[in-house]
């Protein structure tokens, strides 16, 4: 529900927009009259303001190479097209990973995860360099954060699918513990955004997003080199006798360890690394002034965190169905890729709302038919193998019509409301 302070259109009992990012609604949010976008969301957004992090080493290391590239691009170039070009990049690599390892469990061709590797080197350079072409053309605007961002959350599918396809982790859990971590991480990232209108960058000055993009590009390139199954496939006493030339010092660690093939202990210390990030994501929210203002009561201050936090819960809700799933019970990219639009889905509606300062339901009703079917999967023993990809199969193209659906509307309404074009540049009018 919306709070009392507010009308149902998302204004204050003035005249003045009213700031809804700390809203309490469970079901619903405010009904809005047309599109996606409410009237008091779009003024918010004519007026917004994109405020990145802090920048690393590396960022302002590579600043140069950005600038000197993005010089090269003619004039007439609209910035969208240059992101959408860089996510061009990832769905060719995407779709060549498909047809060589349709399920994470063939070994691809070295020539394709290099391929993977430039594609991914391509498509961070080309985002780096959007931005900068929207302040040279004079053409920056919030509709290019959309579409940047927008950009990304749909592209962390091409980054599972490149390090799943070399690491060989299709038909286990694995595999949903790389995509659920990577997606999670991304959407507190905007969540984060909304509650304090900073986007992180990065964790210091020695890791960022540049690093870890750069990183998998590089690996990509080195993995291509390698004999993937010799490598990866060792148990971790192997690889800890090589490494130490002690075996002695195995007897302390747990079996379970010393068993884990190197592929899933790596995807492990993924997990827990992004687990340490997404908490410093929190712990910022919690303790941002917008929440917890010195000004305010004890009681005011819990609320906040709570209505905060709960805005959590729907991606939350989607990590731990997929994990739900039976790993034999369908193939691994069908729900890879179900997931990846359903979270996908939800973290564009959470980067749109950000700029909209625009409240945020604890109950997404978009992730409610993926939950259910996971469920339907792990409980149902009648359900066979064929039925269940099936079901993930029409679901997959319901989220992409849904959320392509979505976009469209969205951006309709952010170019009529700043009088631009999406793909195309256009003098602005005099105000």
């Amino acid at each position: 529900m919306a709070p009392s302070n507010t009308t149902t259109n998302g204004k204050s009992n003035g005249d003045e927009p009213q700031d809804d990012t700390l809203s309490s609604c469970l079901l619903f949010e405010p009904p809005i009259t047309t599109g996606n976008i409410s009237l008091p969301g779009l003024h918010f957004i004519a007026n917004h303001k994109y405020r990145p992090g802090d920048y690393t080493h590396l960022d302002n290391l590579l600043n140069p190479v950005w600038n000197y590239l993005t010089e090269l691009l003619p004039l007439w170039l609209a910035p969208n097209m240059v992101t959408t070009l860089g996510g061009l990049h990832c769905g060719v690599a995407y779709g060549l990973l498909w047809w060589h390892t349709p399920d994470f469990d063939v070994n691809p061709p070295d020539w394709v995860i290099c391929f993977a590797g430039w594609c991914t080197i391509a498509y961070y350079t080309l985002d780096c360099m959007d931005g900068k072409q929207a302040r040279r053309t004079g053409s920056s605007s919030p509709l290019g954060q959309l579409f940047d961002h927008g950009f990304d959350c749909i592209c962390t599918l091409f980054f599972v699918s490149t390090v799943g396809s070399y690491l060989l982790i299709g038909g286990t859990t694995w595999i949903i513990v790389l995509q659920t971590s990577i997606q999670f991480s991304f959407f507190m990232a905007q969540w984060e955004e909304y509650h304090t209108h900073v986007l992180p960058h990065c964790t210091g000055k020695w890791c960022g997003v540049t690093e870890v993009n750069y990183s998998l590009g590089i690996f990509a390139f080195i993995n291509s080199c390698l004999d993937r199954v010799a490598f990866y496939q060792r148990p971790m006493e192997v690889v800890l006798v090589n490494l130490l030339g002690d075996s002695t010092v195995l007897q302390r660690l747990p079996t379970e360890l010393r068993e884990m093939e190197l592929r899933y202990f790596l995807v492990a210390c993924w997990g827990i690394m992004l687990s340490v990030l997404m908490f410093l994501s929190l712990k910022r929210v919690l303790l941002h002034p917008h929440i917890a203002n010195s000004s305010l009561l004890p009681g005011e201050v819990r609320r906040r965190r709570l209505t905060a936090v709960s805005k959590l819960a729907s991606p939350f809700a989607l990590c731990v169905a997929a994990v739900l799933v039976p790993p034999d019970a369908v193939r691994t990219r069908y729900l890879s890729v179900t997931l990846g639009l359903a979270f996908s889905l939800l973290t564009k509606k959470m980067i749109v709302f950000s700029m909209a300062k625009m409240a945020f339901a604890v109950v997404q009703w978009d992730a409610v038919p993926i939950i259910l079917v996971a469920l339907w999967i792990r409980f149902d023993q009648r359900l066979s193998k064929m039925g269940a990809d099936f079901v993930l199969g029409v679901l997959c193209f319901w989220y992409a019509f849904r959320m392509l659906r979505w976009v469209n509307v969205s951006i309709n309404q952010i170019c009529n409301k700043l009088d631009i074009y999406c793909f195309r540049l256009k003098k602005r009018k005099e105000d």
